[in-house]
């Protein structure tokens, strides 16, 4: 068994994964790993009352694909102001990406999740919502993204996952493709979850 990686050295977390095949294989034997939360089309229709009223206390958000296109550097105002809404309601909020992660000055005071495992793998949403929201309750915490097969992994953590509809842009052909047959997977499962 491999040692984990120091927490001074940063973690490649892009790219195909033991842990992304193995959950792509499994999704349609384990639908209750589907379930979502909620589903938005846009992350700033997210509810920040109702994550309150409901309970949470901590959200991981991803960001290609969630918060702007794949890789880009600079994202919408509306998208700040909402992830300072989420913030300034009391919220932990942390971005959780298995992309570069030198690309978030524009959110002030947001932690972002390096030296971890890459999504899917448990022990990365584990450590993130440990060492980053400092929170130890799975049922407190949601994953915000956009897809089922990475982000979507926070339900094998116990978390709850909000599905964002991709935002569209620069991405690999076979990304897209798993992607979206993960959805229609969690739609052939609980169609009730989408409008």
């Amino acid at each position: 068994m491999s040692a984990p990686a120091p927490v001074d050295e940063p973690v490649s977390r892009e790219g195909l994964t033991l842990a992304k095949v193995l959950r792509f294989l499994s999704l349609p034997f384990r639908p209750h790993l589907l379930e979502t939360y909620m589903a938005v089309n846009r992350f700033i229709e997210v509810p920040v009352d109702q994550l309150k009223t409901d309970g949470v206390q901590g959200v991981l958000i991803d960001a290609d694909g969630t918060l702007g296109s794949h890789h880009v550097r600079e994202f919408p105002p509306e998208v700040v102001a909402h992830v300072d809404k989420l913030v300034d309601s009391g919220l932990k909020v942390a971005i959780y990406t298995n992309a570069c992660e030198d690309r978030f000055h524009q959110f002030k005071n947001i932690s972002i999740v390096k030296n971890v495992p890459p999504k899917p793998d448990r022990r990365g949403f584990e450590m993130a919502m440990k060492n980053f929201l400092r929170l130890d309750d799975p049922n407190r915490v949601c994953m915000i993204g956009d897809n089922f097969l990475t982000d979507g992994g926070a339900r094998l953590a116990g978390m709850r996952f909000i599905h964002i509809r991709p935002v569209k842009g620069n991405e690999s052909f076979i990304h897209a493709l798993t992607r979206e047959l993960a959805f229609r997977c969690a739609r052939f499962y609980f169609p009730q979850s989408f409008h």
